[in-house]
């Protein structure tokens, strides 16, 4: 009923920014008429005072074209970029409800950030297809999406939780607001090399500034040059001044031509990052927040007085103007105004007085990505808790526990609880009763617990862990690896985990040594289990092996826990319920024979 709600929130929102983006639409449309008109009108108006040798008027006439058409493409520009955003807005919402019914096709898996090696997220469905980070991810900019799964990565300890929390409860009120952010993001159509390459032009120095002639220049030639064309043009005077100062300008251009140049090509492309930036920066500055790290992170953006939306807006106007470039037009006006060497030096300025800060900006615009990414998460996810992260260590306690995955329509959650440095549960169970799909929804909502994310329980009070899984272990034609020698080289990965841990380990191990035989597979998973017991973690061990059962009375840190099915009428049926003590109940010979495989 609460995920009814809010989808009909969503669709409500949908519908609203689709009429607002239409209305828009039909703006564009009426502006981009009018530009045409205006330029044909201008044109008959040209030719006319032309052929009249009317050169005053027709001056007049050049300038006011120019000066309407400018204002007439900036507020046209600013009308595309309502529309722009509204549009966002509408698929925004319409990704929102496609989450809400667990249909996450499509969306940015992260698969760059998969690794083989890593803990946890190749057997946790941390990035990939159908998973958490795209259930997670709101952000379009690469360097929110790398925060975003940093801190799937690596847990955080229990300070930063806690204020990621605050922070993140305070966001996730205000929809309108997270969602107005998120689409400024989407609105950059720079790629992530060209954001790179500007953020590494904003370090470099800038050689044009230890020359003072440039500015000299850049100031006085101008002026030289209008003077002496007006001069020729009203009184007659010797055409040989406006040639001379036109030459000069050639020279200063063709001296600084390699500056131009080089800033132009790591500029250019870069343009667009800096407006998705600006507007989400704009809008961190314009709110005011309670929860410590987000105030925290919206004082970056007033470092040594300045507002960084301001700044941004600057520089976003300098290289705009310095793109022009390609406008022949530009280089016209150049030869006599000295464009190149005029915006040159406003760059050069504009670095010189704020670079330090650049890179702090983006990363705190990076943390609010993430932040946002979870607000968003938890808006959709009403029902969702937020856990208690204990002082104490080894301790894990959930009720109602689920997977996040998982449709909520089939998904069951289970009660379960375990405390104690060296606790080893024991998890039995007939095939497909769950056995697996437990131990990654412990390992799912850990995650989320400790990057400060709500999880999928009704209550969860958790320690700070290290997650560590072995249960995709696979073969290596390429590394002559058999999947027996890698799940080997993976718990051997653990115990060395094990020797120095930064927190206590939380480990997961699927259908135990299931490469080899039974025999050796008993005195294998024992011998581990013993020897897991005495270190700094606790955790699960997954087996068809019924006699590791034993050890619960050999060791007090071993507790059994098991995943049962029934049969009716030909029919397997399973409740997915965690159940105390060892699986009596098998079902191999039911599901081969209703395979076809003919049992004697």
């Amino acid at each position: 009923m609460i995920k009814k709600q809010v989808a009909a929130t969503y669709q409500q929102r949908a519908e609203n920014f689709e009429k607002l983006a239409l209305t828009y639409s039909k703006k564009d449309k009426q502006l981009s008429l009018a530009r045409i008109c205006l330029f044909v009108l201008s044109l008959i108006g040209f030719v006319y005072l032309a052929n009249a040798r009317e050169g005053f008027l027709l001056l007049i006439l050049v300038l006011l074209f120019f000066i309407v058409f400018a204002w007439l493409i900036r507020y046209h520009n600013r009308i595309k970029a309502k529309k722009l955003h509204f549009t966002h807005l509408v698929q925004i919402n319409q990704d929102e409800i496609r989450r809400l019914k667990n249909d996450l096709k499509g969306f940015d898996g992260g698969n760059q950030y998969q690794d083989r090696s890593h803990p946890y997220t190749g057997d946790l469905d941390i990035f990939g297809e159908h998973s958490l980070f795209q259930l997670l991810n709101r952000s379009d900019i690469t360097r929110g999406k790398d925060r975003l799964a940093a801190w799937l990565q690596s847990p955080a300890q229990r300070e930063t939780i806690l204020l990621r929390q605050e922070a993140i409860k305070e966001l996730k009120e205000d929809l309108d607001w997270n969602q107005n952010f998120q689409a400024y993001g989407m609105e950059t159509v720079a790629k992530e090399e060209d954001t790179e390459t500007l953020l590494a032009w904003i370090k470099e120095p800038s050689p044009i500034l230890k020359n003072n002639l440039y500015l000299a220049a850049s100031r006085v030639m101008p002026m030289v040059t209008l003077t002496a064309m007006l001069a020729y043009y009203l009184w007659d005077s010797s055409g040989l001044l406006p040639v001379a100062a036109i030459l000069v300008n050639i020279l200063i251009l063709w001296r600084t031509a390699h500056w131009a140049s080089d800033t132009h090509q790591k500029t250019s492309k870069g343009v667009g990052a800096l407006k998705a930036y600006k507007g989400m920066i704009k809008m961190v500055e314009k709110r005011e927040f309670q929860a410590s790290l987000n105030q925290q992170l919206r004082e970056v953006f007033f470092h040594s007085g300045m507002s960084a939306s301001k700044e941004i807006n600057k520089l976003q106007y300098i290289l705009e103007n310095f793109d022009a470039r390609g406008n022949i037009f530009y280089h016209i006006l150049n030869v006599v105004l000295l464009l190149d060497v005029y915006w040159l030096l406003k760059a050069a300025r504009w670095k010189s007085q704020v670079k330090v800060d650049v890179e702090l900006w983006f990363d705190a615009i990076n943390d609010f990505e993430a932040l946002e990414s979870v607000a968003g998460f938890a808006y959709a996810n009403p029902d969702y808790t937020f856990p208690e992260i204990a002082s104490q260590p080894h301790v894990f306690s959930a009720q109602a526990l689920g997977h996040c995955l998982i449709d909520e329509k089939i998904r069951v959650s289970n009660d379960f609880g375990m405390q104690g440095r060296g606790t080893v549960n024991i998890i039995t169970g007939s095939n497909m009763s769950g056995k697996s799909t437990f131990l990654r929804t412990i390992g799912i909502n850990t995650v989320l617990a400790l990057m400060g994310a709500p999880v999928c329980a009704r209550q969860l009070t958790i320690s700070e862990m290290q997650v560590f899984t072995s249960m995709r272990t696979q073969d290596s034609l390429e590394e002559s690896v058999s999947s027996f020698y890698a799940e080997l080289r993976r718990l051997r990965q653990l115990l060395d985990y094990l020797k120095a841990p930064e927190r206590p380990v939380l480990f997961m191990l699927d259908e135990i040594l299931k490469g080899t035989n039974s025999q050796d597979r008993h005195r294998g998973a024992a011998s581990l289990i013993r020897q897991l017991s005495k270190l700094d973690a606790s955790g699960f061990v997954s087996t068809h092996d019924l006699e590791l059962g034993s050890m619960e009375s050999e060791l007090p840190q071993v507790k059994n826990y098991s995943f049962t099915s029934t049969i009716e009428q030909d029919e397997i049926y399973f409740d997915y319920k965690l159940y105390e003590g060892v699986c009596k109940s098998f079902n191999a010979s039911k599901l081969m024979a209703k395979m076809g495989i003919a049992l004697e």
